[in-house]
C-alpha cells in the first residue's frame, strides 16, 4: 500500500489547491484501488469452489487437468510479476490464487481418487519453480519468454473444462461466484496492466482469460436446470 500513499497526497493537496487532478493521476488511483481491490477479491475467489466440493463430498465435474494447468500457469504469472519487479496491486492475486488452487486440487485428487504420482509431480514441479526464481537463477528473458507460453497454458487449462461442460451439458460443482469473480477480476487487470506497464504479455493474457471465464459463467448458468438434476441424483443415491 506504500505505493498508494504518494498518489493520494497528490491528489489531496491539488484539491486543497482549488484545482482538480490531472487525468495521470486519476487513472493511477483507479489503478491502484482495482489492483489491491482485486487482490483482496483473490482471498476469497476459491473459497465458494472448495466449500462445494467439501459440502458435495464428490469433485464431479471439475477436470482434474485443468487444475493442474492452472497451477502451472499461477506459478509462472508470480515469477512474471516478481522478477519484473512490479508493484505487488499489479499481480498479488496470483500469489494468493495459486496458494487456494493448491488446497482444492489436494481436495479433488482426493475425492477423484488421483494416482499418487500426479500429486508428487506437482508438488515436485512447485517446489523446483519457486527455488529456481529464488535462487536467481531466472532471467528477466526467461520470464518473459515463460509468461508467453502462459497463455497457451491458461488457454489448456480452460478449454478441456468448457469442452467436458459442453458435451456433460452439465456443470457438477463448477462454482458461479468463482467463475463469474475470476471474469470481472480478468477484464479489471486488462486496465490495471496496460496502467502499471505489465507488459503486452500480461494484457494478452488477461483477454484470452476473461473470454474463456466467460463463457465457463454462461455455461454454469446454461446448464444451471441440468446441473441441478444432477445434484438430485446423486443425493438420493447417497441416501
Amino acid at each position: 500500500m506504500a505505493d498508494v500513499v504518494p498518489l493520494v497526497k497528490q491528489g489531496l493537496s491539488k484539491l486543497k489547491s482549488g484545482q482538480l487532478p490531472e487525468v495521470s493521476l486519476l487513472r493511477a488511483l483507479v489503478s491502484k484501488a482495482l489492483g489491491y481491490g482485486i487482490v483482496a477479491g483473490a482471498s476469497l475467489l476459491k473459497l465458494p469452489q472448495i466449500l462445494g466440493v467439501l459440502r458435495s463430498g464428490s469433485a464431479a465435474g471439475l477436470n482434474l487437468a485443468s487444475f493442474e494447468l492452472e497451477n502451472i500457469g499461477y506459478s509462472i504469472h508470480t515469477a512474471y510479476g516478481f522478477i519484473l519487479g512490479l508493484p505487488f496491486s499489479a499481480y498479488g492475486e496470483a500469489v494468493i490464487i495459486l496458494l487456494q488452487n493448491t488446497l482444492l486440487l489436494s481436495i479433488i485428487y482426493h475425492y477423484a481418487r488421483a494416482p499418487l504420482w500426479r500429486g508428487v509431480l506437482m508438488i515436485i514441479l512447485t517446489a523446483y519453480g519457486g527455488y529456481f526464481v529464488l535462487s536467481g537463477s531466472a532471467t528477466e528473458k526467461m520470464v518473459m519468454s515463460a509468461y508467453e507460453l502462459n497463455n497457451f497454458i491458461f488457454i489448456l487449462a480452460r478449454v478441456p473444462q468448457i469442452w467436458s461442460n459442453y458435451k456433460a451439458k452439465d456443470t457438477g460443482q463448477l462454482s458461479l461466484i468463482t467463475a463469474g469473480m475470476s471474469t470481472a477480476g480478468a477484464v479489471a487487470r486488462i486496465f490495471t496492466s496496460i496502467q502499471e506497464g505489465a507488459g503486452l504479455s500480461m494484457v494478452r493474457g488477461f483477454c484470452i482469460g476473461g473470454f474463456l471465464n466467460l463463457i465457463i459463467t454462461l455455461q454454469i448458468l446454461c446448464y444451471a436446470r441440468n446441473t441441478q438434476a444432477q445434484t438430485r441424483k446423486l443425493a438420493n443415491k447417497k441416501e
